[in-house]
């Protein structure tokens, strides 16, 4: 069994073993409780619901209801502690005058435990100061604006927001050429004749430095010059914190580290630069993983692959996969190489091979590209390259006259993307917009030349942090154009339907049909809109609605209505990503061509 089947697996029977475990506790919290002074819990006074849910949250009094004290006494004792941690509560909101009186009533039976509260006035945040250690006013341009810092002058006081300011406040000079600014001293005073709060922060910016070289600690196998190869600085640049951000990120994303520090050293140098310490912890470069899935309209399915991530030292990726299902099996060779002409600039090269057997066509195929791609910003890359690819097909099976024909291309693929996720495997928020562009040159005389252009963007947008709500959304398009549809391969025209496209309808059957047959279109457009709701740290549930369909022409009619599919999908999250479990029906359902439901099973997010 496979290393990342076997985390499944363990995931899944986690859950279970949690959901087992909560049952139980759920039945153990209803029982009678034990022996003791039994009692319940009153609120009086003019509290806000989401105020009285967190005094709740924190009540010592309600979280031991289940072990009563022995005396009133001490229930009176869990009372006042009560008292002091609501009092802290709506201190943190600015009701610094509020009053919590508590009564216990022992001629009862329960005992009945009352809080009276009077959140009284909220304070206003009235004045914000900086000062420097020697008490002078820190200058306009050396500490961000009030809003920058996320606060208002006058407006509501809370604490949360002043502590927040506090790390940006003190990350502010650090980004313009202070490595040890800090705040020494915080003090708020409370105004209680006039409901006011005043903020006084002392700011110690410490020297001004530029930027030196980088000393490297924690390397074996990496190799220190294609590191610094990446260093987004030059000695001598003023230093800038969120360089060493940036940096940080750049070296994480490489996926050979498994921790990594950016750090400036403890003292500036007789030249006024200080130097830049990194210190890494090397993962094992090797990877060997596989999954499984199961789609009702494709069959089950599997994937092996192993990868070598540093295999010359350089960060050169090696990667070699196969997978398999009922329709199509297929193996893939791909090499990358980073800083190949400069930093910014990574050649990669694949080759991979097919053997398909699909409701449109059979046959074989063959394709190998070379690219260089270049990285312009954090967010923006292109790149271009030359590949070939050779097809045979043995059966179109909406032209049967077009059997046993070989097709053979040379095509120049150009590409740009934009993409600011969050996270690869289940991003929050952020976009993912691809480009492409490529003209593809027959070979073969039966091969005609014509341009492909496709295009796709997705985005995310958090709507809460908790419960995690994430509206994610993804339409893509391709097309052929200046060549007849029947006259290209079945193997490069376009189809939707299935897990990837369309969900609800099957593989390949939303388009263009003979019969019960696809025939593959011109062109393409879909869509897809999913509401990702993650109830626990472990599962989520996720309504969708997809949409699409393929052309005949190359560019598509726009009278032509669009297919639509609408279902439901669970997420079971582990550490190699979600596995997702995906129920959808056709809205547009096509007498004896759609099924009543389509079922999908896979690892990670649909997009």
């Amino acid at each position: 069994m496979n290393h990342a089947f076997k985390i499944v697996i363990w995931t899944l029977l986690s859950a279970l073993t949690l959901s087992a475990a909560n049952a139980l506790a759920a039945g153990r919290t209803t029982q009678a409780p034990a022996s003791g002074l039994a009692y319940v819990v009153r609120y009086e006074g003019a509290v806000a619901p989401e105020t009285l849910e967190l005094l709740k949250a924190v009540s010592k009094a309600e979280s031991l209801r289940q072990s009563p004290p022995d005396t009133a006494l001490l229930l009176e004792s869990r009372a006042e502690e009560d008292r002091a941690t609501f009092l802290k509560v709506f201190s943190s909101d600015g009701h610094f005058a509020a009053r919590v009186d508590t009564r216990v009533d022992a001629s009862t039976t329960p005992v009945v435990l009352t809080y009276h509260i009077d959140p009284g006035p909220q304070f206003n945040l009235a004045s914000v100061r900086f000062l420097l250690p020697d008490g002078n006013q820190v200058p306009d341009d050396a500490h961000p604006p009030l809003a920058e810092l996320g606060l208002t002058v006058p407006g509501p006081f809370n604490a949360k927001a002043v502590v927040d300011a506090e790390d940006k406040l003190a990350a502010f000079p650090r980004r313009h050429g202070h490595p040890f600014a800090k705040v020494d001293h915080r003090q708020v005073t409370a105004d209680f004749a006039g409901h006011a709060v005043s903020v006084v922060w002392t700011l110690d910016p410490g020297p001004v430095a530029s930027l030196d070289g980088v000393t490297f600690k924690g390397l074996t196998r990496v190799k220190e010059g294609f590191l610094a190869g990446l260093v987004p600085w030059k000695a001598g640049d003023r230093y800038d914190a969120d360089l060493l951000a940036r940096y940080r990120k750049k070296l994480s994303s490489l996926d050979l580290f498994s921790s990594v520090q950016v750090e400036p050293d403890k003292a500036v140098n007789a030249q006024g630069q200080v130097p830049v310490v990194v210190t890494v912890t090397e993962r094992k470069h090797r990877t060997v993983k596989g999954g499984i899935d199961y789609k009702t309209d494709e069959g089950p399915g599997a994937n092996l692959g192993w990868e070598h991530r540093n295999l010359f030292g350089g960060g050169e990726k090696l990667s070699i996969g196969a997978s398999a299902s009922s329709i199509e099996r297929n193996g893939e060779v791909s090499f990358e190489k980073p800083d190949f002409i400069t930093p910014k600039e990574l050649f990669k090269a694949k080759a991979k091979v097919a053997d398909e057997d699909k409701k449109a066509y059979k046959g074989q195929n063959a394709t190998g590209t070379a690219v260089v791609r270049r990285q312009f910003t954090d967010a923006v890359s292109a790149g271009a390259g030359v590949g070939y690819r050779t097809s045979r097909i043995e059966e179109d099976k909406s032209r049967p006259w077009d059997n046993d024909t070989q097709y053979g291309f040379v095509f120049i693929p150009v590409e740009a993307g934009f993409d600011t996720r969050d996270d690869v495997l289940d991003p929050h928020k952020g976009v993912l917009t691809s480009l492409s562009l490529a003209p593809y040159f027959g070979i073969i005389s039966n091969s005609p030349n014509f341009l492909r252009p496709e295009a796709s963007v997705a985005t995310y947008w958090q709507l809460a942090e908790k419960p995690g709500l994430v509206l994610a959304m993804r339409a893509a398009g391709g097309s052929n154009m200046g060549a007849n549809r029947r006259d290209i391969s079945p193997d490069l025209r376009f189809f939707a339907g299935g897990s990837g496209s369309i969900r609800g309808y099957g593989y390949q059957s939303v388009g263009p049909m003979r019969g019960k047959t696809p025939v593959g279109g011109a062109s393409v457009v879909t869509f897809s809109t999913e509401l990702r709701l993650r109830l626990t740290e472990l599962i989520g549930i996720v309504p969708f609605l997809d949409g699409g369909t393929a052309f005949a022409e190359s560019l598509p009619p726009l009278h032509q209505p669009l297919m639509l599919g609408a279902g439901l999908g669970l997420r079971v999250y582990t550490p190699i990503g979600p596995i997702r479990v995906d129920v959808a029906t056709p809205l547009a359902r096509r007498k004896d061509i759609d099924d009543l439901v389509q079922f999908y099973c896979s690892i990670g997010q649909s997009f």
